[in-house]
C-alpha cells in the first residue's frame, strides 16, 4: 500500500472513533491544544497542539482537531513542526500527519488557523481533538486532547447615554441648573457578573447618584469630582435590561457655550464586566454627549415721543420666528427676558388719542436684534424707542426722516379732524429725524 493512501486510512479511522480505547502506557504524547481566551466576530487566529514522542519509533501521527461548527479551517505545512506527510483542512476539521518514526521525547507541534463567522453567536465555543499514534507493538494508540478546548466571543454591548429628554430641545442649561443623565445597555449573556460603570460629567460640574436610581438596584456607588462610579455583583441573566441614573449640577460660575460629556472613549467613559470566569470586557459609551450653558439676559430700553418726553400706554412686545413671545408695558422704560439664542424683532406700539392704534399705523417695520450666539445672547441688549404714531428707533431709516419732514410741513389731522399732538413736529425735531438718519448713532 503506498504512503498516500495509508495516509487516508488512517484519517477514515480516526474520523469515526468517537470514544476509542486509550492503550495505557507509562509514558504518553500529552496532545495539549493552546487557544486564545477571547475572539471576535471576523477574526482570524491560530490553534497550536503541542505533543512529545512518548518513546522511540514514534511514528504515524494523526492530528484531528475540530473547530465549533461553522467557523472555517486552514492548514499549511509550513506551519508546523517538523514539517508533516501530509495536512487536509476540510470545513471546520484540521487533519495533520507526520509519518516519523521519531526517537523518545522529540517535540511535536501541529498549526492551524480557525476564522471566526461574521455573525458568530455570543458565548463559548467548543474544539474537540484525537491524537493518535503508533509505536513499535502493532496496537494503534489514541490519545485524548488536553489543554484550551473552549474560546469565548463576546457580544457587541452598546451602552447609550440619554440626557433628559427636557434638555433635547433647544438643548439648554442655565448656571445652577440640575439635570439627569441616563445609560442604558442589555446583559448579552448568562453569568453577566462585576458589572462597573464609570462616566464623566464635563469638568466642574457636580454629580450625584443613589443606588437606588438605578434598575437594577446597585450595589455600590462613588463620585468623586465630575466621576461617577456604580457597581452591579451580579450575576444577571441574558436579557436583564439596566438602566443607571445620576444627576448634575451645572457650576453656578459655568460661561456660556457648549460642555461635552466622553463619546466612544473607553478611557474616559465605560462598562466593564465578566462572563463568568472570562473577562474583564470593556465597552464604551455612546449616545447623548453635549449640553448648552447660556446665561439668560434683558432687552431693555426706554420709550418717549420725537420729543423725548416719556410716553404712556406703551407697550413693547418680543417676538421671534413671526411669534410673539412676550411683552412688557412699564412706562417708559422696559425690560422683556431671553433665555434662547435666535433673531428677535421688537415693536412698540401705544394708543393713540381717539383710539386709533398705533400698530396699525406706518412705519412698522420689524426691529431685529441678533442674539444668534451665546455671547450675544449673554450680553442682552439696549433698544430706545423714539417716534411719533408709530415707535421707531432713534437711528430711523429715510422714510422715518421723510415722514418727519412731512409732517413738519403739513400737520397731520386724524379722522375728526383735530390735530394729533404727537404729530405736531417742529423744525428742529424734522431735523434731528433727518440727521438721525444721515448719521446713525
Amino acid at each position: 500500500m503506498g504512503l498516500y493512501r495509508l495516509f487516508v486510512a488512517l484519517v477514515v479511522l480516526v474520523a469515526v472513533a468517537l470514544m476509542p480505547l486509550t492503550v495505557a502506557l507509562a509514558q504518553q504524547a500529552n496532545p495539549s491544544r493552546v487557544l486564545p481566551g477571547v475572539v471576535d466576530n471576523g477574526e482570524t487566529f491560530d490553534v497550536t497542539v503541542n505533543l512529545t514522542a512518548p518513546d522511540d519509533d514514534f511514528r504515524l501521527v494523526t492530528v484531528v482537531d475540530i473547530a465549533p461548527a461553522g467557523w472555517n479551517v486552514t492548514v499549511n505545512l509550513t506551519w508546523c513542526t517538523p514539517t508533516p506527510s501530509f495536512v487536509i483542512a476540510t470545513g471546520n476539521k484540521a487533519q495533520i500527519v507526520w509519518s516519523g518514526p521519531f526517537s523518545n521525547g522529540t517535540p511535536l507541534a501541529a498549526v492551524y488557523k480557525v476564522t471566526v463567522p461574521d455573525d458568530a453567536e455570543s458565548g463559548f465555543h467548543t474544539f474537540n481533538g484525537l491524537l493518535g499514534y503508533y509505536l513499535a507493538s502493532p496496537e494503534h494508540i489514541f490519545e485524548n486532547m488536553t489543554g484550551d478546548f473552549q474560546v469565548f466571543s463576546p457580544v457587541e454591548l452598546h451602552v447609550i447615554r440619554h440626557i433628559n429628554e427636557t434638555l433635547k430641545s433647544p438643548n439648554m442649561l442655565y448656571p445652577d441648573d440640575t439635570f439627569e443623565v441616563f445609560l442604558n445597555w442589555t446583559a448579552p449573556l448568562n453569568t453577566f457578573s462585576a458589572i462597573s460603570l464609570t462616566d464623566l460629567a464635563p469638568v466642574s460640574f457636580v454629580v450625584e447618584v443613589n443606588k437606588t436610581w438605578c434598575s437594577p438596584t446597585a450595589n455600590a456607588t462613588k463620585t468623586t469630582e465630575n466621576k461617577v462610579e456604580i457597581a452591579w455583583y451580579g450575576p444577571y441573566d441574558k436579557g436583564t435590561n439596566f438602566t443607571a441614573k445620576y444627576k448634575v449640577t451645572v457650576p453656578c460660575a459655568a460661561a456660556p457655550g457648549s460642555y461635552y460629556f466622553p463619546y466612544d472613549s473607553c478611557s474616559a467613559s465605560w462598562l466593564g464586566y465578566y462572563f463568568a470566569g472570562y473577562g474583564p470586557y470593556t465597552s464604551c459609551t455612546i449616545g447623548d454627549s453635549e449640553v448648552v450653558v447660556t446665561v439668560p439676559s434683558d432687552i431693555v430700553g426706554e420709550t418717549r415721543d420725537v420729543n423725548a418726553n416719556e410716553l404712556s400706554d406703551v407697550t413693547v412686545t418680543l417676538c421671534k420666528d413671526a411669534s410673539e413671545i412676550t411683552s412688557d408695558a412699564s412706562t417708559p422704560n422696559y425690560t422683556i427676558a431671553v433665555n434662547v439664542t435666535g433673531d428677535y424683532w421688537l415693536r412698540g406700539s401705544k394708543d393713540s388719542y381717539f383710539d386709533i392704534l398705533t400698530n396699525d399705523l406706518p412705519p412698522l417695520e420689524p426691529l431685529y436684534i441678533n442674539l444668534t450666539t451665546l455671547d450675544l445672547l449673554a450680553a442682552g441688549c439696549t433698544f430706545d424707542f423714539e417716534g411719533d404714531y408709530g415707535l421707531v428707533p432713534r437711528t430711523c431709516n429715510v422714510s422715518y426722516a421723510m415722514i418727519s419732514i412731512n409732517h413738519w410741513l403739513f400737520t397731520p389731522i386724524d379722522v375728526e379732524e383735530n390735530p394729533h399732538p404727537e404729530w405736531q413736529l417742529s423744525i428742529w425735531k424734522a431735523m434731528e429725524s433727518v440727521h438721525s438718519w444721515e448719521f446713525p448713532s
